[in-house]
């Protein structure tokens, strides 16, 4: 969309003009008029906004005004940061000044922006709520500190592979007053102080988001101190978080979403989250020393669960016990993942019978989840919408038993499953004509060849019926039918 206002031509071919953007139209007398002064900046500006941001960058080349509209209207900004692009900081700022997103992205091998430079972007971006650094390594604790002084509007933050601490962090916090989500990641200052903890904030934050976090237990009188949290992931953060669960929980009463994975947790931090009674999202992923005993006294309180996704590393720790209870308390369950987890069909009657609400559903790695399990599913997962299978010892008989049941899916993913083969997935999709079915390449490719094969058959077969001479008009018309008929059940 880079067209030149000056040599644009309504057929969209000269000056590299997109082929379906009339920006000049040529007059009877012979002038030409750039029809998009016809819209106003803001029908403009409505444009560019629904443009990628390729062509937003060629369209600002096309005059001043388009500049000049494509700048007022951008709000998200992205920059890999080099350690020269600081002075040139004020002009890119000063040309969008409506920004609220900003990305600062600094290549490994440059030191990349300074704290000179953060500050500008928080003097200068006078609307920014949200803004991500990424392998910032030369942002000192002081830099931020003053950038959050200047830019008090800021409702989000999230950093990557950078090397400030706990200092800045707090005065992030302390400053920053409208904050309101908090991502952390690979922050390497941490490891240098491992002292000073991170405070409290203000009461407004709602999503906290620690990732590969050496020292992590610094950021324990943050969450606690953090009424309104909505939503906590913790991914690969140091640490004995049994006790720091303990230590927090009680202070969750809002707490709606928990990720937990590769941590060192045990059914003693589960217990503890019990107190979270409003949880409605949990994922515990590759934590093995969490069981049956931990998850069924965490469902005790927590009741409203609505998704739960949990790995259970082949453990063997977890299996139809705590899944029973599940079923028993949480009975609007409408997402379940259960990956290298042992489930059998004793655990997914109950499921099937209590959690009628229940909409998606997967199963991966399991080796107790075969052609019985998937009947039980099949019988009485009625709202049963997407299905997911991966991994699991299930054959064509199985799959014969979800063609007749199941009457809400409308996508399945079968992956990895070596006990099916193309007649049962035939068998599976002429009986469901709008199930969408994903497999592993090798085995879409003979699905595809076999159902061309019989629509190719089905097809000469009506033909050979069309063509066959019959003594009755009405006979000829039964025929058809038949045919029609048999067409229809076969595709």
């Amino acid at each position: 969309m880079g067209q030149s206002s000056s040599t644009s031509s309504s057929k969209g071919g000269a000056g590299g003009a997109h082929p379906h953007v009339m920006v000049v139209k040529q007059e009877k007398d012979g002038e030409a008029k750039d029809v998009s002064m016809l819209l106003p900046d803001e029908c403009l500006g409505l444009i560019f906004h629904r443009l990628s941001v390729e062509d937003r960058n060629r369209c600002s080349l096309v005059c001043k005004r388009w500049l000049a509209v494509e700048s007022q209207g951008r709000q998200l900004l992205s920059l890999v940061v080099h350690a020269d692009l600081t002075p040139s900081i004020p002009f890119l700022l000063n040309r969008f000044e409506n920004l609220t997103k900003l990305v600062l992205k600094c290549p490994r091998e440059s030191s990349g922006i300074q704290d000179e430079g953060l500050i500008l972007v928080g003097t200068l971006c006078r609307h920014l709520q949200k803004i991500r650094l990424k392998g910032c390594k030369t942002i000192t604790d002081n830099g931020l500190a003053e950038f959050a002084k200047a830019c008090s509007s800021l409702k989000k933050f999230s950093c990557r592979s950078c090397q400030f601490g706990t200092k800045g962090l707090n005065a992030l916090l302390g400053q920053c007053s409208l904050l309101e989500e908090l991502t952390v990641k690979r922050l390497h200052g941490l490891e240098q102080e491992g002292k000073e903890f991170v405070g409290i904030g203000t009461n407004r934050i709602k999503r906290i988001c620690l990732k590969e976090i050496a020292n992590a237990h610094l950021f324990t009188p943050l969450i606690a101190g953090s009424p309104r949290l909505k939503t906590l992931i913790l991914s690969t953060v140091s640490g004995n978080w049994d006790r720091l669960l303990e230590i927090v929980a009680e202070h969750l009463v809002d707490l709606a979403e928990l990720h937990l994975e590769k941590l060192q947790l045990s059914d003693r931090g589960l217990r503890a989250l019990a107190q979270c009674n409003s949880l409605q999202v949990l994922r515990i992923t590759k934590v093995p020393d969490c069981g049956n005993p931990g998850l069924i006294a965490l469902f005790e309180g927590c009741k409203h669960l609505r998704k739960f996704h949990v790995d259970g590393c082949l453990a063997g720790r977890i299996g139809d016990e705590g899944l029973i209870h599940l079923a028993q308390r949480c009975r609007g369950l409408q997402e379940l993942v259960l990956i290298s987890l042992n489930a059998t069909a004793q655990s997914l009657v109950t499921l099937a019978t209590n959690c009628t609400a229940l909409e998606r559903l997967a199963l991966c790695n399991s080796e107790t989840f075969g052609d019985a399990e998937l009947a039980c599913i099949a019988r009485g997962c009625l709202a049963l919408n997407r299905l997911c299978i991966k991994g699991c010892p299930i054959s064509d008989q199985g799959l014969t038993a979800l063609a007749a049941g199941c009457p809400s899916l409308a996508k399945i993913r079968i992956k990895k499953c070596k006990g099916i083969s193309v007649a049962g997935l035939i068998c599976l999709k002429t009986s469901r004509e709008g199930l969408v079915v994903s497999l592993d390449p090798e085995l879409l490719t003979c699905l595809d060849a076999a159902l061309t094969s019989r629509m190719q058959q089905s097809s000469t077969g009506v033909q050979r019926a069309v063509a066959a001479p019959s003594s009755s008009p009405a006979l000829t018309r039964a025929k058809l039918t038949m045919v029609g008929t048999f067409m229809k059940r076969t595709l």
